[in-house]
């Protein structure tokens, strides 16, 4: 049995994977880190550990029995023809917790106005009246929606129970469980953003989630504080921009994005729209699982998929 890896590890990998290869001293584990040779090793493979996989790719390979994914988001994978071919596919949510505190990080400094305070302090001017554009707004008894509840929803939810916050979660399956954090689950989008004050954004990616937050529903969103760090494409650029700017929305922090850099080291700004000139705009790369503590859990999460997926091609 092959186990392949198709991108370099970094050194985190080093211990969890010396466990594997102890544990399972018969399975041939490899790392393949050059892109032109992805469909060749990819054909020799039981398993494959990637964050993205093209359809060639899949279809090229005649062993692949399983997909482990070392993160949580699916949308890079062609999941028609992975379903297609009775492909395994695992993902991780051992970054919720973290994703999540970074999210309501994100809230406070933006309903704390923290960027405008630090940067009027930064040249001198102390924003110290009690006029409505020098007061921040708390979180606390807010009304909270939370678009996408699943795993990093939940952990939003109890986060923000401190604040004494009522919490409505947006689900497909509506279904609420003993002792969920929110206090109740809608399977209505409209109606969860109208009960809302501040909105958190955690859909994943997929055709039905594209665009979801559209002009129309940003209309809907007056006065309302949005926080995203689900993917950039549920929610429409251009609405997202124009909504912040001519203040439909009292604010947006956003982490998910339009435009990443590739391989050039030029700096590349994150979206067609200047959202970094919106006094009512938190910005973050990308960041919210970019902690050690998340890296190491989605690492052990990950080789604990490994394990699965070897186990039980041993017990066919």
């Amino acid at each position: 049995m092959k186990i392949l890896f198709l991108s370099k590890l970094s050194e985190d990998w080093d211990a969890p994977l010396e466990v594997l290869k102890s544990e399972f001293p018969g399975v041939t584990f490899a790392v393949n880190e050059i892109p032109e040779n992805r469909i060749s090793a990819i054909k020799e493979a039981d398993a494959v550990i990637a964050g993205k996989l093209t359809t060639e790719e899949i279809e090229s390979a005649e062993k692949l029995c399983a997909v482990i994914v070392p993160f949580t988001g699916l949308n890079n994978f062609p999941l028609d023809v992975i379903n297609k071919k009775n492909i395994k596919l695992y993902n991780t949510h051992a970054n919720a917790p973290y994703v999540a505190e970074h999210a309501v990080a994100m809230a406070l400094a933006l309903l704390g106005k923290i960027n405008t305070f630090h940067n009027d302090l930064s040249r001198g001017i102390w924003n110290r009246t009690k006029e409505a554009g020098d007061m921040w707004q708390s979180i606390r008894n807010k009304n909270i929606g939370i678009l996408g509840y699943g795993h990093i929803g939940k952990y939003i939810a109890k986060y923000l129970k401190a604040f004494d916050c009522f919490i409505v979660g947006f689900k497909r399956n509506a279904e609420s469980k003993d002792n969920d954090p929110a206090d109740e689950i809608s399977d209505n989008i409209d109606e969860v953003i109208a009960r809302s004050d501040v909105l958190f954004n955690v859909l994943p990616l997929n055709p039905e989630t594209r665009h979801i937050i559209n002009a129309e529903k940003i209309a809907g969103m007056k006065g309302k504080y949005l926080i995203t760090v689900g993917r950039g494409e549920t929610i429409h650029e251009e609405a997202m921009y124009n909504g912040s700017k001519d203040g439909i929305l009292a604010g947006a922090a956003i982490d998910v994005w339009y435009k990443y850099p590739g391989k050039s080291e030029e700096p590349v700004m994150p979206a067609n729209y200047p959202f970094w000139e919106l006094p009512n705009v938190v910005m973050s790369p990308h960041k919210s699982a970019h902690t050690a503590e998340a890296v190491r859990a989605m690492i052990e999460d990950t080789c604990g998929n490994i394990r699965k997926f070897i186990i039980s091609q041993r017990q066919k």
